[in-house]
């Protein structure tokens, strides 16, 4: 495949965000009981037709878009509204709920609660800068933890790199090192000085996870566990540094290298600090709805997480914006983690608290160049809300 279709490839592989797009199908037939069955699907206390209208959905959807298999959650509030599964992943296995799945970018704003938290404490000042931890690190007397957690930094994303590029295509099951990875961010010049404007980088979130780690003296999946999972009960969620994965898995799989291959097991340190985490889909349903009521902060951190500081800056506005790993388009929070077969899409509407989570996993005839997510999330987003449904562009 040439370059620049590989690069736009692997950009949505590493989770990227939705908003530089709003801002700046391929069908398939399919065996019914294998690509259109429902394997679980539980209304709780909201009307049974909305339930079966939202399997419908998912199901429709995953037989037009050639899917392997989707899981999905719907809750308003803590009530569940639907929590299912549809297709076979891994082949010849009916998917369920309890399947662990590559989470990605939700895991981006895990690290700008705990920095929240940290800054509170006085343990991480979000406006000091970072030289005090990263003293060697280029511009580290005016890049502060906010920046990196807004995306103001400037660093250039590594993502984009043709070095990173190349070998993440010849060999997904490489593992990265934090140092190899800012290595790459500043093998090219920064895109701006540090505030002065914005641009997504997954450099900024790994370089994020090392100042949180030397600041605290622990790991960051230890900060996570101790500070997002144990208190919200997410007890099959970890952070991983190695491509294993705990049973029941939901398998990824994709042509994005120009076969059809298990992508399952792709090394997830490639997105390091960004989205190396495991979880099944209720347990990201419970960290959507924890972000979006700010469960975990105090009102004025949550105030702060959830503000438009980015408005004016880049491509940014008042309403679509970039806030401490989040995206906010037209009052959604949104997150799009794609990455080695595994597509997703995290609302959450807080007029009404309305959460919607749907992972899916690619099929032989899928379009790897979409985030094959966002399509099922926004039909369900708009039959829940049809006054306000979310405006999610599909990059």
């Amino acid at each position: 495949m040439n370059s620049s279709h590989h690069r736009r490839r692997v950009r949505l592989a590493a989770l990227s965000i939705t908003l530089t797009v709003a801002i700046a199908t391929a069908a398939c037939s399919s065996d019914e009981d294998a690509a259109t069955s429902t394997n679980s699907a539980t209304p709780s206390t909201a009307s049974s037709q909305e339930s079966t209208e939202i399997v419908d959905i998912v199901r429709r959807q995953v037989a037009d878009l050639g899917l392997s298999a989707a899981v999905f959650g719907v809750w308003r509030g803590d009530d569940e509204v639907a929590l299912g599964a549809v297709g076979e992943s891994p082949v010849g296995v009916p998917a369920t709920t309890d399947m662990q799945l590559r989470v990605g970018q939700p895991m981006e704003p895990m690290l700008s609660t705990v920095l929240l938290q940290l800054d509170e404490e006085g343990t991480l000042p979000l406006d000091q800068p970072i030289a005090k931890w990263e003293p060697n690190f280029p511009r580290a007397e005016t890049i502060t933890p906010r920046m990196l957690a807004n995306s103001t930094s400037g660093i250039s994303d590594y993502v984009t790199d043709p070095q990173f590029l190349k070998l993440f295509t010849d060999n997904p099951m490489k593992g990265w090192t934090s140092q190899e990875i800012l290595n790459l961010a500043n093998s090219r010049p920064p895109l701006f000085e540090p505030g002065t404007s914005w641009a997504y980088a997954h450099s900024d979130l790994t370089l994020l996870g090392d100042v949180m780690e030397k600041a605290t003296g622990k790991p960051l999946g230890d900060l996570l566990q101790q500070r997002v999972f144990d208190p919200l009960g997410m007890d099959n969620s970890s952070v991983v540094l190695t491509p294993q994965m705990d049973e029941p898995i939901l398998h990824g799989y994709t042509n994005e290298r120009g076969v059809f291959e298990d992508s399952t097991f792709w090394n997830p340190t490639a997105f390091l600090h960004s989205g190396n985490m495991n979880a099944p889909v209720a347990d990201v349903g419970r960290w959507v709805r924890a972000l979006g009521t700010g469960e975990l902060l105090s009102d004025k951190a949550f105030e702060q997480q959830m503000a438009p500081t980015t408005a004016g800056l880049g491509s940014m506005t008042a309403d679509k914006f970039f806030s401490f790993g989040t995206g906010h388009l037209d009052g959604w929070l949104v997150m799009n983690p794609s990455y080695g077969g595994y597509n997703g899409l995290a609302l959450y509407y807080p007029d009404s608290k309305t959460t919607i989570v749907v992972y899916a996993t690619l099929g032989p005839t899928t379009n790897a160049d979409l985030n094959n997510a966002v399509s099922m999330g926004k039909e369900i987003g708009t039959l829940l809300e049809p006054d306000h449904p979310p405006q999610v562009p599909t990059p």
